[in-house]
């Protein structure tokens, strides 16, 4: 990785947000693993644009940086980032309940539980780092409808950055204090939902899953999702247990809470949420996108 992408990744989510020219790194990292030349760039997204215009039932956003994020998670091969955003909406039809997008206001007593925080700073290869707490999900007070759709919005909200769309994002995921009341949580219904999220559906490349503090039973919740996992999606996850010297050979512990061997303060996802109510007009405006569904029987 070049030094000066070390150097440069380490900015918050206000900065992200800026009008800005991406670092020259970043871009080499773009060019080099997503074929992201200025001629590919042009020509593909033409491309796009054109398959876009012939589907009249579609209503997007009017403007490139939208489309950008697919090509990006597709490697800049416009016929298949349009195979991805067709899936993206035609999933917001077909799983609503899961799949559509919730205003910040209105998971605000899910992100209380403490038990999502998207980190400030990215990670030495400048991807977003996700940590989910198990045990702070609360059956009796949530629903995974509910989980669910705030990790949704924790996606959203990231795949807004170029930087993210080209690095990627890495997921945590605590299993500490797993109990038989969180199965429902893993059915395979949810499972699968899940992994047609991470594999085929949301245009973000998710470059690695660490699970630490996993209980020795937690072989029986993998089997349930193992199904549904492409062995490239397989390869990337990583048992830690209690280990998290071994965490720290994947994610800087520079960046990481106390609770996980880090040096960057406790736990606290107050500014993550803060950063997403924000953020609550733009979210307002996702919902006029998409397939225009016709509840007429003729």
């Amino acid at each position: 990785m070049p030094m000066e992408l070390e150097s440069s990744i380490h900015k918050t989510f206000s900065d992200s947000f800026k009008k800005h020219t991406l670092n020259p790194a970043f871009l080499q990292v773009a060019e080099d693993e997503l074929n992201e030349t200025p001629e590919n760039y042009k020509q593909q997204l033409n491309l796009l644009c054109l398959l876009v215009a012939n589907d009249k039932n579609l209503r997007l956003p009017e403007d490139d940086a939208f489309l950008i994020r697919f090509l990006r998670a597709k490697k800049f091969d416009g016929h298949k980032a349009f195979h991805m955003l067709q899936r993206y909406y035609l999933m917001k039809i077909k799983y609503p309940e899961l799949i559509t997008c919730p205003l910040p206001s209105e998971v605000s007593r899910i992100l209380n539980f403490q038990a999502q925080n998207m980190l400030v700073n990215r990670d030495q290869f400048g991807r977003r780092v996700y940590i989910i707490r198990v045990d702070n999900f609360d059956s009796t007070q949530m629903t995974i409808e509910e989980v669910f759709r705030t990790n949704i919005l924790a996606l959203e909200e990231v795949v807004r950055e170029p930087e993210t769309q080209i690095a990627g994002v890495v997921v945590i995921v605590d299993m500490a204090g797993l109990k038989l009341h969180h199965a429902k949580f893993f059915t395979p219904h949810y499972a699968k939902r899940t992994v047609e999220v991470v594999q085929d559906t949301f245009p973000l490349r998710f470059k690695g899953f660490h699970i630490v503090n996993e209980p020795f039973y937690f072989d029986a919740f993998m089997a349930v999702v193992k199904p549904f996992l492409k062995d490239k999606v397989r390869k990337r996850i990583q048992l830690h247990g209690t280990n998290f010297s071994s965490l720290h050979e994947f994610i800087h512990p520079d960046i990481l809470p106390f609770e996980y061997g880090g040096t960057a303060g406790t736990f606290d996802n107050r500014p993550w949420h803060l950063q997403l109510l924000s953020h609550e007009n733009y979210f307002k405006t996702l919902e006029n996108y998409g397939y225009k569904v016709d509840n007429n029987d003729d």
